[in-house]
C-alpha cells in the first residue's frame, strides 16, 4: 500500500480526522457519540457494518470486524483507540484555533491529533482499505474504537469488555492488540513500541493540628507544616531510597545497543543515582525519563490546609501522583509511604485520592519478544528499510491497561515521521499547539496495513 500525498486514502484519512476535531469530544464531559457516529458513517460508506454501543446519553464506542477462520491463529485489535480529548486551558496561547483541525505548514493542528485522533483516522481507513481489497485474513481483525479513554475508560473500554466481551473474542482465542501510542524515533534507525505502561495510585494524606493564633508558632501543632515536612520527606525518599528496578531500563539500552559500560552504569542500581545527576546536566528530559523507569515515583502536586492567616492551621492535605511499575500493587505503595515518613506516618492518615479522573491501575505489561513483535518490526521495516523495535514501559495509563488485564498482548504502535524528536511528541501531547505532521499521518496508514498484511 504506498500511499502517496496525492492519495486517495491518504486524503480520506486527513478528512476524516479534521471532522473528529471539529467535534470537539473534550471530556468531560466526553459526548464521544458525535464522533462515533462520525466513523459509523465513514465505515457504511465503504460498505462496511458495524456495532455502536451507548454506554450512557451521548456517550458511545464501536466495534467492527472482517471475519477469519483459521481457528488456531491469533487475531489482532486496532484499538482500544479513543475519541475523546483533553480539555484546552488557555486557547489565546494557540497558533491557531484550537479545534479548527487547520492544515498549516504540513501539519493538521488541532486538540486531540496527537492523542490519538490520527490513529483512529489511520486505523479506520487500513481497516478500510482492506476491507476494499477483500482481504480474507487468517482469523478476526477487530476495530475497536472507544470513548472516555480521558477519565479512566469506565464508559469507553472497559465498559465494552465488562458489557459485551464477546465483541473482542474475550476468552475464545488468542488475540492481540495495537493502541498508542509508539513508532516514535529514539535514535538512528531505532524506533519505540509501548510493551506496557505503569499503574497509577493516587492517595491523599491528611493532617491534623491544633488551632491556635498565629502571633505565637513558637512549639505550635501546626497541620500545615506536618503536611510541608511530609512532601520533602517523600521527594527525598523517591529519589534517594526508593527500591530501584533495572529490568526496564535494560530493555531499553539493550535495544539502543549501547556500549557496555554505559548499560553497566545505567542499569547498575549502585551507579544508577550517580548517572542520573551527569545525565541531568547535559539531557534533563532524558534524566526524568530514566528515573520514571526504574521505580515507583511520588510526586506530592496539591498542597492545601489552614483556614485564615492569623489561625494556626488544624488541618492540612497533601495530594500525591504515584506511579508504580508493574508487580507493584497497593500494599507495596502503603509501605513505603510509610517507611519515608518515618515517625511522621504516626501523625498521618493514608486515604486513596479522589480526583475527577478517577484513575486507579495497576502497572501493566505485555512480553517484550513475541511473533506480533516480530510482525510489528517488520511492518515497519517495508517503510523504514532496517529499522529496529526497541520496549518501552508507558509513564501514564491507557486502556491497553484493561485488554492485558484480559490476557490481551497489547502495543503502543503507529509510525511517526522518524524526523520529529521525542521531545516534540511529549511537548505537543496535552499541550499548546498539538498537531500531527502529514508525513506521520501516511507512514501510520501504511504501517497499520503492513502490519494486518504480515500477520493475519
Amino acid at each position: 500500500m504506498n500511499v502517496s500525498k496525492d492519495s486517495v486514502e491518504l486524503n480520506e484519512t486527513i478528512a476524516l480526522l479534521q471532522e473528529l476535531v471539529k467535534n470537539k469530544c473534550v471530556n468531560p464531559p466526553g459526548n464521544e457519540m458525535k464522533s462515533i457516529k462520525t466513523i459509523e458513517k465513514f465505515l457504511n460508506n465503504k460498505g462496511i457494518k458495524c456495532e455502536v454501543f451507548e454506554s450512557a446519553p451521548n456517550r458511545g464506542n464501536l466495534v467492527a470486524r472482517i471475519e477469519g477462520k483459521d481457528e488456531n491463529h491469533p487475531g489482532l485489535i486496532f484499538g482500544p483507540s479513543h475519541v475523546d480529548v483533553v480539555p484546552v486551558t488557555i486557547p489565546e496561547k494557540w497558533t491557531v484555533e484550537p479545534f479548527s483541525a487547520e492544515i498549516k505548514d504540513g501539519y493538521v493542528w488541532g486538540r486531540g491529533t496527537l492523542d490519538m485522533l490520527f490513529m483512529v483516522a489511520t486505523q479506520v481507513q487500513a481497516f478500510c482499505k482492506l476491507h476494499h481489497e477483500g482481504f480474507k485474513p487468517k482469523r478476526d481483525l477487530i476495530l475497536f474504537i472507544v470513548a472516555d479513554e480521558e477519565c479512566g475508560g469506565d464508559y469507553g473500554a472497559k465498559w465494552v469488555i465488562d458489557k459485551h466481551p464477546e465483541m473482542l473474542n474475550i476468552n475464545k482465542k488468542k488475540m492481540y492488540a495495537v493502541t498508542e501510542s509508539g513508532g516514535i524515533s529514539i535514535a538512528q534507525g531505532k524506533l519505540i513500541f509501548i510493551n506496557g505502561e505503569k499503574g497509577a495510585i493516587w492517595k491523599k494524606l491528611i493532617f491534623k493540628g491544633t488551632p491556635g493564633h498565629g502571633s505565637m508558632p513558637f512549639s505550635a501543632d501546626n497541620a500545615v507544616l506536618k503536611a510541608s515536612r511530609a512532601a520533602l520527606l517523600l521527594t527525598n525518599y523517591c529519589d534517594k531510597k526508593m527500591p530501584v528496578n533495572a529490568e526496564y531500563i535494560g530493555n531499553l539500552v539493550k535495544g539502543l545497543n549501547m556500549n557496555f559500560l554505559v548499560r553497566l552504569i545505567i542499569t547498575n542500581k549502585k551507579f544508577l543515582p550517580i548517572a542520573l545527576k551527569l545525565l541531568n546536566k547535559k539531557n534533563q528530559h532524558m534524566a526524568k525519563f530514566i528515573h520514571s523507569l526504574s521505580r515507583m515515583t511520588i510526586s506530592p502536586n496539591i498542597v492545601s490546609g489552614g483556614t485564615k492567616t492569623n489561625i494556626i492551621a488544624a488541618n492540612a492535605e497533601v495530594e500525591l501522583d504515584i506511579r508504580t511499575l508493574p508487580g507493584q500493587d497497593d500494599d507495596y505503595v502503603l509501605f513505603h509511604l510509610r517507611k519515608a515518613l518515618g515517625k511522621l506516618a504516626d501523625e498521618t492518615e493514608i486515604v486513596d485520592a479522589s480526583t475527577e479522573e478517577g484513575i486507579k491501575s495497576l502497572g501493566t505489561e505485555s512480553p517484550v519478544q513475541s511473533i506480533f513483535v516480530d510482525a510489528m518490526e517488520k511492518a515497519i521495516e517495508h517503510e523504514i528499510p532496517n529499522a529496529k523495535l526497541v520496549p518501552l514501559i508507558a509513564m501514564g495509563a491507557t486502556d491497553g491497561r484493561y485488554l492485558r488485564g484480559q490476557y490481551i498482548d497489547t502495543y503502543g504502535f503507529a509510525l511517526y515521521n522518524p524526523d520529529m524528536p521525542m521531545e516534540h511528541f511529549v511537548n505537543l501531547v496535552h499541550g499548546i499547539d498539538e498537531r500531527i505532521d502529514l508525513k506521520s499521518l501516511e507512514l501510520s496508514l501504511n504501517v497499520y496495513y503492513n502490519l494486518v498484511k504480515e500477520f493475519l
